[in-house]
């Protein structure tokens, strides 16, 4: 079995037919047939099933074409880390980043991605916190930016920013200015993510704490839904900065008395270790949350760079 061979079979699988195959792969049908046939008298079994319209995987086959992806994958991420010591990153790198902050952060991290390392291909994957430090935990992207990075398990760490959430609503309130107390953006009227969302337990920590009452009349899945309510003025919803920022920014009043801080780092598994382009792609991102902050667009307190602490 030679890599050559294994290349041939996902190349035969993805095409659909020898045909196909050979034209993408720069090789005779025949000679292309042939290293298939050697493939599967070695293993003994069939891996195609031949069809009037072209090639099918039997079940070994798809066994075979699964594992194939899986070694080639990470023969290729070798040799882009190879190129990438040279000094010109290059190679995949998947991000995961919270929902609420994905239109003002997604733009951002594509253009300067494109703009300062044309050799990394970014996969950017958006969702609730909880989805996306599930993500991290599993090693299914290189790193994300998620808040509370301390309840991950099996992680690193590095903070960044310490941010303190908002009350945005478009209904009337008693008082009015840039700030609003707990106990009175707690009796308004809310919509919420739902409680397996730290931001939820959190707000509902608080509030234990100060004696009071969330009064959440809607519970919502995703941001669409919550931002929608806001908008309509049938509810006032609690969040981060970036969260509905384009649409709420004038409406946006600080919570104060307590103020509601959190922790906003880069995380990443301990046991998927950073590649050379996932460590630019990552200062990449720091800097730019930074640059959010610093410029106001991130109503956030930059962390001084330390040591990296483990979450496990």
């Amino acid at each position: 079995m030679t890599l050559k061979q294994l290349r041939y079979l996902i190349t035969i699988a993805e095409a659909g037919s020898f045909s196909a195959a050979a034209r993408n792969a720069y090789i005779a049908q025949p000679a292309l047939s042939r290293q298939i046939g050697m493939l599967e008298e070695e293993l003994e079994m069939r891996l195609l099933e031949r069809q009037h319209d072209g090639v099918v995987l039997t079940d070994a086959g798809r066994r075979l074409y699964e594992v194939a992806r899986s070694v080639i994958q990470k023969i290729d991420s070798v040799k882009d880390e190879l190129v990438s010591t040279k000094g010109d990153p290059k190679g995949q790198v998947s991000i995961a980043i919270p929902v609420a902050a994905s239109a003002l952060l997604l733009p951002l991290i594509i253009t300067q991605a494109r703009e300062k390392f044309p050799g990394i291909e970014v996969h950017v994957r958006d969702g609730l916190s909880t989805e996306g430090g599930q993500a991290i935990e599993l090693g299914k992207v290189d790193f994300g930016v998620v808040p509370n990075a301390e309840e991950l398990e099996h992680v690193r760490a590095e903070p960044v920013l310490v941010e303190e959430l908002c009350w945005y609503g478009r209904i009337d309130m008693p008082t009015q200015g840039p700030t609003i107390r707990f106990a009175e953006a707690a009796a308004s009227p809310l919509v919420m993510g739902p409680r397996s969302l730290h931001l939820r337990r959190r707000l509902e920590q608080v509030a234990m704490q100060q004696g009071v009452v969330l009064n959440i009349c809607y519970e919502q899945h995703s941001a669409q839904g919550i931002s929608s309510l806001v908008r309509s003025g049938l509810a006032a919803t609690i969040t981060s900065w970036p969260a509905l920022e384009e649409q709420f920014h004038p409406q946006a009043r600080r919570i104060i008395e307590p103020s509601i801080r959190r922790t906003v780092s880069i995380a990443y598994s301990v046991h998927r270790p950073l590649t050379f382009a996932a460590s630019c792609m990552r200062d990449l991102v720091r800097n730019l949350l930074l640059d959010l902050a610093r410029s106001g667009r991130w109503h956030a307190e930059p962390v001084e760079p330390g040591p990296a602490a483990d979450g496990d």
